[in-house]
């Protein structure tokens, strides 16, 4: 990790020693050509950006450092930052104790681990063991806020002010170092022996033993200017002086890199990367970019930057570029692994369709709307109506055998460019308009056309089409391709697979076993094998009549293929809906032959700089390979090239960090964690969750984990880019929970990371408890014998009962059958033969029939009685509600009265036996009779009510009401009502264990409550 932060005036340099070199500047000015990102065979670069609309607390960062741990750390006028490259966590000195305060200037970590903070105010904290602590400091020690935090060879930390005031905190000595005659230039840097350098307003001092020494590279002290400095990882400084740049040692000038490409302008921050490269930032003038072999590279808010002012400058591991950016937050600076060439108009704004390599060393771009471009030795033209191009969707492109370029459009049919470079139609296409979508040279010197009506062959003139007329259905050729043998095969959307060979079609969809009957992409490999790419299936191997699927379901990153080549080197390159994905072909031919999932293939995203995930598809040709080796895909957003041989693997595994557990959505411990005492978890349910994270800048997020539970998972759970894990609960015990992880390229973290915890128990889960429990279990045993000879002789008794319950049972519904069935027979044989007896007169036969009828109605209803009794279906007390009140709405309906029901919508599922639910309705029977004989009532309401001990029933009316008579006593009441309803009624709800009250009084109605206890109903 290499960083710098430093500080620049608004002022110039005034030395006389300078002015020499602002001509050669004027000049250097005038006459250099910044590098365009993405040009054939120069470096290309693409930029990430974070702001507060990103996470970060404030968008002024001022400082940055990368940690041995892995993390990034920014300083921000609103807090520090610790940044995974997906996550920010800010510490400010509202939310973090020891935190001296929140405007951070300067960071810095020690020999020893520990972070140094500098801040505004000219204070310090020290962040150790994931602790803040404030840096007891002199109140005097500075002018204003700590500008860089260094330490020297003796690993002794200094503070650095804005004016250049070293002060060390070890020894509390406070040095001055010499100044030039410029105004408002600091820089300071570390070489890898441990020396400090500081350059004050032009003039370069090291600290040596505790003491400052001005450097004057052998000249006299006023012969130069110094405009930046760096450590380099070779040994010595890299020095901008006088407009120049090279590498000063103990030795002299060990490296030069000729004219500084700032110019003039002071650089107050320098880094060298690991590559070599010198980068500078300036204060007005952006961001510089000093490779050792090749151009200078400059990025401003023209080409990049959001902004022109640079503050820090950091190079993580991994090699990517970090710069903090004026008040625009933070920028990552990545090399791309691929090239982006844009025309000067960037395409007009419409997507890239279809490119072709010509025989001159030429590319043909395609576009949707913006006509034909051509890139040569990068030189850009346009070619549209001007040039005969009367169609601007450029679909299709192809160069025949004479090398003339052939061009199909959307609706504008196909064209051809002749020797004067015009564009006109083909002798016998002159009136075609369909779409043409994909365009072929033959081996023979015909031009095979892809269209939307189906495949055309032309041949100097004459045009033979195979569509629906010689059987092809939905033929929207989308793709073509001649094999040697002369086969032409075709991809359809919507009719899938075609081929032609000896004047005959042949078509494969999805009823033949075609996973897709969307193919727009095809491709022959070397030993002849087919393949064809899909719209959503992928990949498919058609080899021996057999259709092998490589797709999503086998684990290929993007089922959508618009375009798929081989690289010569063992790769198989894709541009697909997710970006450009590279696979090696043993692996595709591996699991097309059925071998395990998923597939392994490398996904070439925004990360590695593709200005979109969507490229070009369904045309043809959507990517071409150049001689140099060299592919080219068309996208929605332009041009894409990648260069194969170039392509680096980011070798570095990603450190990894348990970050916090957190127990029931709530953190419960934090890192760092202890190496010997386990995270103690209280005994009970508990949702665990681990948060953890790969520190991985280069695409962080491609970076992937796994983890595991030793006590509970048997092998690892690949958990993708999530960066938690969830255990619902664990039993007590002893754990170790296990994580790592992999960057972008698959290379995985071999040690990863660990946390140990302990889950209590509760008191009946300790080892003594147990002990105690089984003890006295074994106590227990012989009580339990006995018990058990209890149970047996209870149980035989509950048999015995149920026995004489059952002869009960039967008895009653004997005696219910007796009485009234036998009553009701009995009845009706001598209304019968009384009938009989005066057939000859109707008028008197007529009431008998009734009587037998009516006689009849009652029997029926007496027997429906006794079978609702005796049925065990009807055992709840949902279906005795039930059947008590249809009863009661047919029985009073009968007698027109009006009857209201109060019945719970649910009730519990409560058993009720035969001989409850009997004795209850006979009893519910006698009160609505009585109520229709005696009250003449004109409404009759029944409500039922549960309890946590039984339930109600209520039978209450309006009628005539009367004075009842105490229970047993026959009085009044039985004289008014009649028989012994009323202590019927009683002695029915005793004999099931509940109670009958009677509540009445003359002219206000009665009141008949049933209550019947629920322990006598329930078992």
């Amino acid at each position: 990790m290499n960083c710098s932060t430093g500080r620049t005036g608004t002022g110039t340099a005034a030395a006389q020693a300078r002015r020499w070199c602002v001509l050669v500047r004027l000049l250097w000015w005038a006459g250099i050509c910044s590098v365009v990102p993405g040009a054939a065979g120069e470096p290309s670069y693409f930029f990430q950006y974070w702001s507060t609309d990103e996470g970060l607390p404030q968008s002024s960062v001022s400082a940055v450092v990368q940690t041995r741990d892995g993390y990034l750390w920014l300083g921000t006028y609103g807090g520090l930052v610790r940044f995974d490259g997906v996550r920010f966590v800010a510490f400010d000195a509202g939310n973090t104790s020891g935190l001296a305060s929140s405007r951070v200037t300067a960071l810095y970590e020690d020999a020893e681990g520990r972070m140094w903070i500098g801040h505004e105010n000219g204070s310090a904290t020290m962040y150790e063991a994931g602790r803040f602590r404030p840096v007891p400091l002199p109140e005097s020690w500075g002018t204003g806020k700590v500008l860089a935090i260094v330490g020297d060879e003796r690993n002794r930390v200094w503070l650095v002010d804005e004016e250049g005031t070293m002060y060390g905190v070890a020894d509390r000595g406070r040095l001055v170092p010499a100044s030039g005659s410029g105004r408002g230039l600091i820089a300071v840097a570390r070489t890898v022996s441990g020396e400090v350098w500081i350059a004050r307003n032009g003039r370069l001092s090291v600290l040596r033993n505790g003491r400052l020494e001005v450097e004057t590279f052998g000249d006299a002290p006023e012969a130069g200017f110094v405009q930046g400095i760096c450590g380099s990882r070779r040994g010595g400084l890299w020095v901008s002086r006088n407009g120049r740049l090279g590498r000063w040692t103990a030795w002299g000038w060990a490296e030069e890199r000729g004219e500084a490409p700032w110019g003039a302008h002071g650089v107050p921050v320098m880094l060298e990367m690991q590559d070599g490269t010198v980068v500078g930032g300036t204060t007005e003038a952006g961001l510089f970019l000093v490779p050792p072999d090749g151009a200078p590279v400059h990025f401003t808010r023209t080409n990049g930057l959001p902004q022109d002012w640079i503050r820090s400058l950091c190079e993580d591991h991994e090699g990517n570029l970090w710069v903090g950016v004026g008040s625009a937050g933070l920028v990552a600076v990545r090399a791309a692994q691929v090239q982006t060439p844009a025309p000067p108009d960037r395409w007009q704004g419409r997507p890239v369709l279809s490119v072709l390599y010509g025989r001159d060393g030429a590319l043909w771009m395609g576009t949707e709307g913006a006509g034909l471009y051509r890139w040569h030795q990068g030189r850009w033209e346009h070619f549209g109506s001007e040039s005969g191009l009367a169609n601007p969707f450029v679909w299709s492109l192809a160069e025949d055998g004479a090398g003339r370029l052939w061009v199909g459009t959307w609706g504008g049919g196909v064209f051809v460019r002749n020797s004067e470079g015009r564009f006109e139609r083909p002798p016998g296409l002159d009136e075609l308009t369909v779409p043409v979508l994909a365009l072929l040279p033959g081996r023979h010197g015909e031009m095979w056309l892809g269209t939307g009506d189906g495949l055309v062959r032309y041949d100097a003139g004459r045009v033979e089409w195979y569509g629906r007329a010689e059987g092809l259905q939905s033929p929207d050729v989308r793709a073509v391709l001649e094999s040697p043998d002369g086969t032409v095969w075709f991809g359809m959307s919507g009719g899938g697979l075609g081929r032609l060979r000896d004047g005959k079609v042949r078509q494969w969809r999805r009823k033949d076993g075609l996973p897709s009957d969307y193919v727009q992409a095809l491709w022959q490999d070397d030993p002849g094998t087919l393949w064809l790419g899909t719209a959503g299936e992928g990949l498919v191997r058609f080899m021996g009549e057999r259709f092998d699927p490589v797709g999503p379901r086998q684990g290929l990153p993007n089922g959508v293929i618009c375009h798929m080549t081989s690289d010569g080197r063992g790769w198989v390159w894709l541009s697909t809906f997710g970006g450009l994905i590279r696979v090696a072909k043993a692996e595709l031919d591996r699991v097309a032959g059925g071998g395990p999932g998923p597939v392994s293939a490398v996904v070439y995203g925004k990360g590695e700089g593709m200005p979109t995930l969507e490229c070009s598809g369904g045309l043809q040709p959507a990517g071409c390979r150049t001689p140099d080796g060299r592919l080219w895909f068309a996208t929605s957003k332009g041009l894409v090239g990648v260069d194969p041989a170039q392509q680096k693997i980011n070798r570095q595994p990603p450190p990894v960090v348990i970050e916090e557990v957190r127990l029931n959505g709530q953190s419960w411990a934090r890192q760092p964690f202890a190496a010997t005492e386990p995270v103690r978890i209280p005994a009970g349910r508990h949702r665990l969750e681990f948060r953890f994270t790969g520190l991985s800048f280069t695409v962080p997020e491609k970076v992937r984990f796994r983890f595991r539970l030793e006590g509970v998972d048997r092998e690892w759970t690949e958990g993708g880019t999530e960066r938690s894990a969830v255990y619902q609960y664990l039993p007590p015990g002893e754990y170790v929970f296990r994580v790592t992880a992999c960057n972008n390229d698959g290379i995985w973290n071999p040690v990863g990371a660990r946390v140990s915890f302990r889950v209590e128990p509760f008191i009946w889960q300790t080892w003594w408890f147990r002990m105690l429990a089984v003890l006295t279990g074994a106590g227990a045993v012989g009580g339990g014998v006995a018990a058990a000879a209890r149970v047996r002789m209870r149980r035989k008794l509950e048999r015995l009962e149920r026995q004489q319950a059952l002869e009960r049972e039967r008895a009653r519904i004997a005696k219910d059958m007796h009485d009234e069935l036998g009553a009701s027979l009995t009845r009706i044989t001598l209304l019968s033969q009384t009938a009989r007896s005066e057939l000859d007169d109707p008028a008197l036969v007529a009431p008998v029939l009734d009587r037998i009828f009516d006689t009849a109605r009652e029997l029926t209803r007496a027997l429906d009685e006794i079978v609702w009794a005796v049925n065990p279906r009807h055992d709840t007390l949902d279906s005795l509600a039930t059947y008590l009140g249809r009863f009661a709405q047919e029985f009073l309906a009968a007698a027109r009265i009006r009857c209201r029901l109060d019945v719970p919508v649910d009730l519990p599922a409560w058993p009720v036996t035969a001989e409850v639910r009997h004795n209850l309705f006979l009893a519910f029977k006698e009160a609505l009779n009585n109520a229709v004989k005696h009250a003449a009532p004109g409404e009759v309401r029944i409500r039922l009510e549960t309890g946590s001990d039984g339930f109600v029933l209520q039978v209450e009316d309006d009628g005539r009401g009367f004075e009842p008579a105490p229970a047993g006593d026959p009085g009044a009441g039985v004289a008014r009502r009649g028989g012994h309803g009323l202590d019927n009624m009683r002695q029915r709800l005793e004999d099931i264990g509940g109670r009958c009250e009677i509540r009445s009084a003359p002219g206000q109605g009665t009141t008949v409550v049933f209550t019947v206890p629920r322990a006598r109903h329930s078992g």
